[in-house]
C-alpha cells in the first residue's frame, strides 16, 4: 500500500527496561514505515531512558521526551500536544505489536472510510512473544452509537486506547484525565462519538503482556477510581445521548460488581467503598437483569445480588476466577 500518510505512535513508559526493547523492535519492524514514534520517558529510574536515547540515535523517526514522573495520562497528553501525524495510535511500553499492525489498521481505515480502526489483542506471557496472526476473522463496521454500546456491554470491542488507529482530529479538545486509573474508559466515548464510522477486524495484532508488576496486575483501592469514571459517563450520557443510557448503566453495574468482588477475594477493607458498591448494585441490578443486550455474567451477578449482600460475598469467595 502507499505510504504517504504519517502515523504518530505514542508510547509512554516508566521503568520497563526489561520489556522496552521488545516493544521498540516490534515497532521498528513495521511494514508500514511512515511514522513518528514519540517516546515519553515518565521519570524512569532504571535504564529505560537510556534505551530510548540509544534507539533514537539509530532511527530519526524516534523522538524522546524525558519528564518528571507524572503518570501515563500526562505522558500521553504531552505527546498528543506534540504529534504531527494525520493518524495516531497508542502502544504500551511493555507490549508488542505484529509487524503488520500499522499496515492493517490504516488499510482498513482507508478501505472502509472509517475514522477509527481497531484490531483485537492476543495475550503474551511475561517473557513470551506474539505468535502468527490469523487473518480469517471477520471485518465489521459500526456507527459510533453501536460501537460505544458494544464497548459498554463488553462485547468484542475494547475501551482501551491501544490496539486502534485514530484520525488525530478526534483528539481535538479531548485529553486523558490525570492521576486516575481507567483513563481509557474515562474518555473513549468522547472520542468515538466524534467519529463517522469504526472498523474492527477480528485479528490479534496487538500483543498485550500481562505481568505482575503492571498497574492492573495487583489490586489496590486505587482501582476504585472506576466507580467515579462510570458515575461520570452515566451522567454525561444522561445529558448528551439517552439512547446509550441502558448500556452505560450496565457498565456501571459491572464496575461496582467487579470492585466488590476484588475487595472480597483479596480481603482489602474499606467500608465506604463497599457500601457504595452495594448501593449501586441494588439500584442498577434490575436494569441489567432485564436488558436483553447484557452479557450472561452480569445477569447472573444481578440475580445473585437479590439473595443479599452476605450471600453475594460468599459466592464471590467461592468463584475467585
Amino acid at each position: 500500500m502507499r505510504q504517504d500518510k504519517l502515523i504518530s505512535i505514542i508510547v509512554p513508559l516508566y521503568n520497563v527496561e526489561t520489556y522496552l526493547p521488545w516493544c521498540l523492535d516490534s515497532i521498528i519492524a513495521q511494514t508500514y514505515k511512515n511514522f513518528e514514534l514519540i517516546l515519553v520517558d515518565d521519570g524512569s529510574t532504571d535504564g529505560s531512558g537510556k534505551i530510548c536515547d540509544e534507539y533514537a540515535l539509530k532511527d530519526e523517526r524516534i523522538k524522546v521526551i524525558h519528564q518528571n514522573n507524572s503518570g501515563p495520562s500526562i505522558a500521553r497528553n504531552v505527546a498528543l500536544d506534540l504529534m504531527i501525524g494525520e493518524y495516531v495510535t497508542f502502544i504500551d511500553s511493555d507490549d508488542v505489536v505484529h509487524h503488520r499492525y500499522l499496515e492493517v489498521l490504516l488499510e482498513n481505515m482507508l478501505n472502509y472510510g472509517a475514522d477509527i480502526s481497531a484490531v483485537t489483542f492476543s495475550r503474551v506471557s511475561e517473557y513470551g512473544k506474539l505468535g502468527e496472526a490469523d487473518f480469517s476473522g471477520e471485518v465489521a463496521t459500526y456507527n459510533p452509537i453501536k460501537a460505544i454500546k458494544r464497548i459498554l456491554y463488553q462485547k468484542d470491542l475494547e475501551n482501551s486506547a491501544w490496539g486502534k488507529l485514530y484520525k488525530s482530529q478526534l483528539f481535538e479538545n479531548v485529553r486523558f484525565p490525570e492521576s486516575i486509573y481507567y483513563e481509557d474508559l474515562a474518555i473513549f466515548y468522547k472520542v468515538y462519538e466524534k467519529a463517522r464510522k469504526i472498523v474492527f477486524e477480528q485479528v490479534g495484532l496487538y500483543g498485550y503482556r500481562k505481568r505482575p508488576s503492571s498497574i492492573m496486575g495487583n489490586f489496590s483501592l486505587k482501582r476504585a477510581d472506576v466507580l467515579d469514571v462510570t458515575d461520570d459517563f452515566v451522567k454525561y450520557i444522561e445529558q448528551n445521548n439517552s439512547q446509550l443510557l441502558s448500556a452505560a448503566k450496565d457498565r456501571k453495574f459491572s464496575a461496582n460488581m467487579n470492585i466488590l468482588w476484588l475487595m472480597t477475594i483479596t480481603g482489602v477493607k474499606d467500608e465506604k467503598i463497599v457500601n457504595r458498591c452495594w448501593q449501586n448494585i441494588k439500584q442498577l441490578r434490575c436494569s441489567s437483569l432485564f436488558n436483553p443486550h447484557v452479557r450472561l455474567k452480569n445477569k447472573i451477578g444481578a440475580l445473585a445480588s437479590f439473595m443479599g449482600f452476605k450471600v453475594l460475598c460468599f459466592l464471590f469467595g467461592i468463584f475467585k476466577e
